[in-house]
């Protein structure tokens, strides 16, 4: 790995803790990086602007790629954008509206949308402290934090850009056959389905992942594909890892995601294993 020059950090699973936080330690190991030459982003499913809900204010990247490839940002400046379409949107809304899917829509200027129409349904939805059946703990404290701090609950989705929609729903085979639809119609409403756990599943503009988000990112720095690295632990990152040269899987990370990978942390996210692990290859003592 002598010639890395870009490192690409997926957040939940593999630099969050399950309370979606980033511990001191991550950011000490970003500096040092970052002193010694490397360029360090981010690459996650998370929407750019709660981003900062989630790391400390001593926090620094070279860049950030956000909604799963959707948006790149470096030091404030927009390099790449791609916008869902406003039919689009509203048409998979009204999808989620029939089978009792939970969505929450992301603009790009503003924080996400839910109709004012399933402000009670939802509420309900997610008023157990602790997460029903299988679903993790991180993804459950995040759709309880939404709910209170970050929707906007309006009478109607507004004609604008948007750079996501998050879908959930904590009945397993419901959701994994709603997805499994999404999928099947993606060139007909020209999206891109993923999803960071099996209770949810996301959509972005057409033919928009991780690894389209990290190559458009090089070319912004003139930095080659082989240059890359990239840990993640999820299925949202199958992209990430079919992209990035150098290949890392968390620990945490189920057995099939793991095996996309060419090494795997010996800790996991809980324990800082992407820190250590970066520690271990890069940071000369």
């Amino acid at each position: 790995m002598d010639n890395v020059k870009a490192i690409f950090l997926d957040m939940d699973g593999t630099i969050l803790h399950k309370d979606n936080r980033v511990d001191i330690e991550t950011v000490e190991v970003i500096s040092q990086l970052r002193n010694q030459g490397y360029k360090v982003f981010l690459a996650t499913g998370r929407a750019h602007d709660e981003i900062h809900y989630l790391v400390p204010e001593s926090f620094e990247v070279d860049g950030i790629i956000s909604s799963n490839g959707t948006l790149g940002v470096v030091e404030e400046e927009t390099i790449f954008k791609h916008s869902l379409s406003y039919n689009t949107v509203l048409e998979i809304v009204k999808r989620a509206k029939q089978q009792a899917i939970y969505y929450e829509v992301f603009p790009f200027d503003r924080q996400r949308i839910v109709l004012k129409e399933d402000k009670a349904w939802a509420e309900e939805l997610f008023e157990a402290n602790t997460p029903p059946g299988k679903v993790g703990e991180s993804e459950w404290t995040s759709r309880k934090e939404s709910i209170v701090e970050k929707v906007d609950w309006e009478d109607s989705i507004p004609d604008s850009t948007f750079s996501k929609i998050y879908l959930f729903s904590p009945d397993y085979d419901k959701i994994t056959s709603f997805r499994n639809q999404l999928i099947k119609d993606e060139a007909s409403l020209h999206i891109s389905v993923s999803n960071s756990s099996r209770f949810n599943a996301e959509t972005m503009a057409f033919e928009v992942d991780k690894g389209t988000g990290i190559k458009e990112m090089i070319e912004h720095f003139g930095i080659r594909q082989e240059e890359t690295l990239v840990i993640g632990d999820s299925d949202n990152d199958r992209a990430m890892f079919a992209f990035g040269h150098y290949t890392v899987a968390m620990k945490n990370a189920r057995p099939e995601i793991q095996a996309l990978a060419k090494d795997v942390t010996s800790l996991t996210n809980e324990e800082n294993g992407a820190a250590v692990y970066l520690s271990e290859h890069f940071i000369n003592n």
